[in-house]
């Protein structure tokens, strides 16, 4: 969004997508959101980079074939990143000497946020179908390694986050594809208070700004009428 001004972007941020630019509750969106895979996108540019990073080195490189569970896992604030995630997947391996096999595979993906969210695979390696490591989120479809260093979650709240009713709020709000009509009296009503958000805040600061201005050029007025007319001509500029 370079070289907009501050309110179109307060305008892009409210009215569209931020990862695809597509408008909230238009069809476009919808059909979107229907289609895409994000899971799959970021293990798959995870896998892209663990190849670039190790093969070179003379280790396999992976191919996604299928993800056959999955887990997100929060633990909560105070850690050090927002959360992660638990895979099972199935990949094509292809080693140094030209073999290829199928594996089953365990995979975390961890997210953290500094000025953008970034994913980083923080455990990777093989594991059987008999594999049961220790964790407090995912269910018995995950297998987790024996002897591999990976999150082990913290034991899940009973309590729901949020009501029923809320989640048919946020879809209706986010998600319900709107006619036309409906897209221009939203984004009419977005720049109506976004105006006057801005109007506010001018008016606010000339409550102190235009006194302090008069008082200033009174008592330069009294050192010359030149020097008066130059200061002026810099408070205009500021």
């Amino acid at each position: 969004m370079d070289g907009l001004s501050s309110n179109e972007r307060a305008v892009r941020n409210a009215l569209y997508w931020p990862h695809d630019g597509t408008r909230k509750n238009s069809a476009e969106a919808f059909a979107a959101m229907a289609t895409r895979r994000p899971v799959q996108e970021v293990v798959k540019a995870l896998l892209d980079k663990y190849n670039e990073e190790n093969v070179p080195l003379g280790d396999p490189s992976y191919e996604l074939k299928d993800i056959v569970s999955y887990e997100p896992c929060f633990d909560g604030r105070g850690q050090p990143y927002r959360s992660y995630s638990h895979l099972n997947m199935t990949v094509k391996t292809k080693r140094a000497d030209g073999s290829t096999c199928d594996e089953l595979i365990f995979a975390e993906v961890t997210c953290t946020i500094d000025e953008h969210e970034q994913y980083a695979l923080t455990c990777f390696c093989t594991v059987e179908p008999d594999d049961n490591g220790p964790c407090n989120v995912c269910g018995d479809e995950m297998k987790h390694p024996v002897k591999a260093d990976y999150k082990h979650g913290l034991a899940r709240s009973p309590i729901r986050c949020c009501s029923y009713g809320d989640a048919d709020d946020l879809y209706d709000k986010l998600v319900t594809v709107r006619d036309e009509a409906w897209l221009k009296a939203e984004e009419a009503r977005v720049r109506h208070m976004l105006k006057e958000v801005d109007e506010a805040i001018k008016k606010d600061r000339m409550k102190y700004v235009v006194p302090a201005r008069r008082q200033m050029l009174m008592l330069l007025g009294e050192f010359g009428g030149q020097f008066h007319f130059w200061c002026e001509e810099a408070v205009n500029w500021s």
